[in-house]
């Protein structure tokens, strides 16, 4: 299961399913189409999996000090995600890892890692656009709130040139949480890579989850 706040899987452009097969019940392809993440290409992916790590509660006591000693790839191979064992790992489609972490009481700190080739736009800011007003979608569709609090060009992971969108939001379960999400586009490939933490626990969460993004791997 995604943790319970998460506002959806990491929004993705909608492009429409295939024609079920006969003999699917009506809920099981309800479930198929809420899982799909299009995420900005033509291609849809339906598989759901469950990825290796297990999920523990409680922060960490020196983030610096962590080992990241786990890895897991995107299905569709173009990105390895890095990070401790305490974090649990799951695949959302071909190109989209989440990993995750409970603290207990519904509050979880999330990093979405994703990767697409061919991109439906070669404009990093509308990419960015796009992205940021599907997550808008979704908190508002679960009846929270949503506020973009911060949006600039940035370098990725380091060295890619890309555009940063930071914000905050409020569903009716949990307190507010903070998120900020990195996009770039490299080599004809669109990438995602971001984390929402609770707000009350941001100040000692942010170096831990951001040595876990910075530890990502793409694929040449």
């Amino acid at each position: 299961m995604q943790p319970p706040y998460y506002p959806g899987p990491t929004p993705g452009y909608p492009a429409p399913p295939p024609a079920p097969k006969r003999g699917l019940s009506p809920i099981f392809i309800a479930l198929i189409v809420l899982g799909c993440v299009g995420f900005l290409s033509g291609a849809v992916a339906f598989a759901i999996s469950v990825g290796r790590g297990a999920a523990a509660s409680g922060s960490t006591a020196e983030p610096f000090g962590v080992r990241l000693s786990e890895s897991y790839s995107t299905p569709n191979g173009l990105l390895t995600a890095h990070y401790p064992a305490d974090f649990a790992a799951k695949t959302l489609d071909h190109a989209t890892l989440v990993l995750s972490r409970n603290f207990g009481g519904g509050e979880d700190e999330v990093i979405t890692l994703a990767a697409v080739k061919t991109p439906i736009t070669n404009d990093v800011r509308e990419f960015a656009r796009i992205l940021d007003a599907l997550v808008e979608k979704n908190v508002l569709a679960k009846g929270g709130t949503y506020e973009k609090t911060g949006h600039r060009p940035a370098t990725c992971l380091g060295n890619h040139t890309g555009f940063e969108i930071e914000r905050s939001f409020k569903l009716p379960t949990v307190g507010p949480y903070v998120s900020k999400a990195c996009f770039f586009l490299t080599a004809e490939r669109g990438y995602e890579v971001r984390y929402d933490v609770p707000r009350s626990r941001s100040a000692h969460e942010l170096v831990l989850l951001e040595r876990i993004i910075d530890a990502t791997v793409l694929a040449p």
